[in-house]
This record gives C-alpha cells, structure tokens and sequence, in this order.
C-alpha cells in the first residue's frame, strides 16, 4: 500500500457536463490521482475532507483519501 501525503489540490465542477474533477497532488507538485465525479454529493463529500480534514492521505492501491490522526470530538471553533 503507497499511501501519499496530499498537499495540494485542484477542483472544478463542469456545468455544462454536470461532473466534477478533483486532482490530488503531492508536495513536489506531481500528480498523485485525478478523479472524475458523476455524483455531485460525493464531490462534496471529497471537497469537504479536503477543505477541513489534515493531514489527508491517498492509498493509491485501495484509491482511499483517509485523514491523519485528529483528536476525538474536535470541532470548529
């Protein structure tokens, strides 16, 4: 199992297609996994892990985006 550490991301959502695409990228800046979406609900559920969970790894094996160890209960201030 190769699991990356993700610092950086990129999103869009096509309109017109009605799809989204999220690439992760690692701290070199090189391509760790480009995703396509269908589902608008699991774009968001991707974006959102993106925007307030860290650190986040990609599995490029299992295709998982997992986040690091975080403290139980921690919530927004």
């Amino acid at each position: 199992m190769a699991n990356i550490l993700v610092s950086s991301y990129y999103s869009r959502w096509d309109i017109t297609e009605h799809e989204g695409r999220i690439a992760f990228y690692d701290s070199n800046n090189q391509l760790i996994e480009n995703h396509v979406f269908k589902d608008p609900a699991e774009f968001q559920v991707v974006i959102s892990m993106l925007r307030h969970d860290s650190p986040l790894w990609y599995d490029t094996e299992a295709c998982h985006l997992r986040a690091g160890a975080e403290p139980a209960g921690e919530g927004e201030e």
